[in-house]
């Protein structure tokens, strides 16, 4: 199901006790799992993130307990981990209805296992970043209602702007904004919301991918606390992977089926997208790419007293040189 139908569900308060989790947005995943387990409602909460990941431990848990009528196990991982533990952790659910279980993934271009995703039949939601303004407002008006703030769509629309379009960004606003019970009208956004100029890798990518100048942008991210650079260059890894896996399918079989490559259906904009760069590049660019990366890569990792940051931001203006030649 995708973001419409899961509000429905979850207005309807009759969820079921497992339920899974897969996006690319880490804030709009973790507040649909919020909404999740608020509705559950239990102090008796098992998180593993991770690594951190025990099937043991998870079904010791989910035992009768003394303590709590409910139990609830909250994973989250970037990865599908053993089918035959989930499909366990399942069973469990199915047999004691107070048993809960939420399986989070965030995708970053990984391909899940398949076998493992049916195991929750049709108890899950695709979560995707916002496409439009339209969508971005829809979320900050359903969060302004759990602030109890009057969804005022001038005011969020220039929060989002404002924040570069950060999602968790215009949450934190809007929480200040109820802490300090202020109306939210665009006269106070102005007064009170100051952006931080922060890039996501999304933009980086695509300026780069797009051959567009991107060194400015480049060092807005590695100022964010997040940043790191073996983490990005293997963002960039597996978003190249991702786009050469479509090139490799319609060179083979000449159309395009997503379900089979990624695993899921993209909306219309992203397929569009990442048909256009498929098609862009021919396989021996796609080789050229991949080298690029891996040399950058083994840089990162073996050369000591030097900059990193600017060894990388070396490494992917040598990936755009790659790109640009005939």
């Amino acid at each position: 199901m995708y973001k419409r139908e899961f509000d429905n569900l979850i207005n309807s308060k009759k969820v079921p006790n497992f339920f899974l989790i897969r996006g690319n947005d880490e804030f709009l995943n973790a507040f649909c799992a919020k909404q999740l387990i608020n509705l559950w409602n239990s102090e008796n909460v098992l998180e593993q993130y991770f690594e951190e990941y025990n099937f043991n431990e998870a079904m010791s848990f989910l035992e009768p307990s003394l303590f709590s009528d409910k139990n609830i196990i909250y994973i989250k991982n970037d990865k599908t981990t053993s089918t035959k533990e989930i499909k366990e952790i399942i069973e469990k659910c199915k047999k004691d209805e107070n048993n809960y279980v939420l399986y989070e993934i965030y995708e970053c271009g990984n391909r899940l296992n398949n076998d493992f995703l049916k195991a929750f039949g049709t108890n899950f939601l695709r979560v995707f970043k916002p496409n439009s303004q339209n969508e971005a407002l829809q979320i900050l008006t359903q969060i302004s209602q759990i602030l109890k703030l009057f969804p005022n769509s001038i005011a969020l629309l220039e929060i989002y702007k404002i924040h570069n379009e950060n999602l968790s960004l215009c949450v934190a606003e809007l929480k200040k904004f109820k802490s300090l019970n202020l109306e939210l009208n665009l006269e106070n956004v102005k007064e009170n919301v100051f952006g931080l100029s922060e890039v996501s890798f999304e933009d980086l990518f695509e300026k780069i991918i797009n051959l567009k100048d991107f060194r400015d942008d480049f060092f807005t991210y590695t100022q964010s606390g997040s940043y790191n650079e073996s983490e990005l260059i293997g963002y960039f890894y597996s978003s190249i992977f991702r786009i050469f896996s479509i090139h490799t399918f319609i060179k083979i079989n000449g159309k395009i089926d997503f379900r089979q490559v990624l695993g899921y259906l993209p909306p219309i904009q992203i397929q569009n997208n990442l048909k256009t760069l498929a098609l862009q590049f021919s396989t021996e660019k796609f080789k050229e790419m991949f080298i690029s990366l891996n040399k950058t890569e083994y840089s990162l990792k073996t050369k000591t007293n030097i900059n990193k940051t600017y060894l990388l931001l070396s490494g992917l203006l040598e990936f755009q040189r790659v790109l640009s030649k005939k």
